[in-house]
């Protein structure tokens, strides 16, 4: 017998998506190519080999959930840089920061860090969903209430638009910026409200920045930014935020598994007290790779250039507006799942159906009628998807006017 609350995870996109092709083949003298997963294809910087190899004699030690001085101290530092001074300049780094393998570990185990801290709980999860925002608010306890980031919106949740009474019973809430897929920035005021909410009704805001370094043109205001600028309740800087960050997007280093949280020194105390217990942690040699991938500014440039570059391409292909941030195309296609059959049964090219990542709330799939395309390999391979995909594309506008 299994938990029987399991059962949500048999609708996971990836799953979903795969179901809705298995009666397909992809025309044989084109093959198939991916597009479905947000898993840069571009390799590291090469410092990383190099560090790897002077680290080779520390992995007979276990590893520690503080991780290492220079680790906490390099993430500090990047702070400063990328949010600016006053953002770091409130971080004891001893305090506020801990090393995590990832986002999708500690986004699912935050979630038990607020279980039963309110009756009849609630956990906000911005739809479409990551999974493991789900899996953490599934941890909480609380009935998952999504909060639908529509077009109408600019594809972020209407945070004013939430009852007082649903906040007084919410634990947890998931937000993300830029958002994922859309690649939406969030406004300085959109975060000063979730920062004002999440202190007012006492909830755990966890923002998910993964994508905050894959920008174009306009860099993305971060959480802890913001926050610099508003007075806490008390005399915790960060009270009632977390950050979670990691290298798998900033610097093509999805298999690292190293990155990092940073908010409410409580927080932080009690996930170190979680880890401690039973969490897989970051080894040593790892954090010496982290710590030097998050000291250097130059390799995330680079990758922004190679994005930028992906995104002219798919301009120029299908004559469309480049997002903001991230690295995903979000086409709006009408009947997502038909147009995701059609494009893999004519070309060989897998989509992921924007109904997949959503769910049916306040009436409305937020995600339905889009598909999302990830633009992560090098750049022969996406002009190539593009060939497969413009045809298709111009026939949808055409019929559409």
């Amino acid at each position: 017998m299994l938990n029987p609350d399991f059962a949500i995870f048999q609708d996971n996109m990836f799953i979903a998506a795969r179901r809705l092709m298995a009666d397909l083949t992809p025309p044989e003298e084109l093959g198939e190519m991916l597009l479905t997963i947000g898993e840069p294809q571009m390799p590291p910087p090469e410092f990383v080999q190099e560090i790897m190899a002077d680290r080779r004699t520390s992995w007979q030690f276990y590893p520690k959930p503080d991780g290492s001085a220079q680790f906490r101290q390099a993430v500090h530092d990047y702070i400063g840089r990328r949010f600016g001074r006053p953002a770091s300049a409130r971080l004891d780094p001893d305090r506020h920061i801990l090393p995590v393998p990832g986002t999708r570990e500690p986004l699912h185990m935050l979630g038990w860090l607020k279980k039963a801290t309110k009756p009849h709980p609630v956990a906000l999860v911005t739809n479409p969903f990551y999974p493991a925002w789900r899996t953490g608010a599934l941890a909480s306890g609380g009935e998952i209430i999504y909060l639908n980031a529509a077009a109408e919106n600019g594809f972020l949740p209407d945070l004013a638009a939430v009852p007082d009474d649903l906040l007084a019973r919410t634990v947890i809430v998931y937000l993300c910026a830029p958002s994922n897929p859309q690649g939406t920035l969030a406004s300085r005021a959109w975060l000063t409200k979730a920062v004002q909410l999440a202190r007012e009704h006492d909830f755990l805001l966890v923002m998910d920045e993964c994508y905050i370094d894959i920008w174009r043109e306009e860099k993305p205001l971060g959480l802890l930014e913001v926050a610099a600028g508003i007075d806490g309740p008390d005399a915790e800087p960060l009270a009632n935020l977390v950050v979670v960050n990691s290298l798998s997007k900033r610097s093509n280093a999805a298999g690292l598994r190293g990155g990092f949280l940073c908010g409410d020194a409580r927080i932080i105390e009690a996930y170190r007290l979680l880890a401690a217990n039973g969490l897989a942690l970051v080894p040593d040699g790892l954090l010496s790779v982290a710590a030097a991938l998050y000291s250097d500014d130059r390799h995330n440039a680079d990758i922004r250039a190679h994005y930028d570059k992906s995104f002219a391409l798919a301009s120029r292909a299908l004559n469309i507006v480049p997002p903001k941030g991230g690295f995903f195309l979000w086409l709006p296609v009408g009947d997502d799942k038909a147009f995701a059959r059609d494009l893999y049964q004519q070309t060989g090219l897998r989509v992921m159906p924007g109904s997949c990542m959503g769910v049916v709330s306040d009436g409305i799939n937020p995600a339905a009628g889009f598909v999302r395309a990830a633009l992560v390999a090098d750049h022969p391979q996406i002009a190539a998807a593009l060939d497969r995909l413009a045809p298709l594309w111009q026939r949808l506008q055409e019929q559409t006017g």
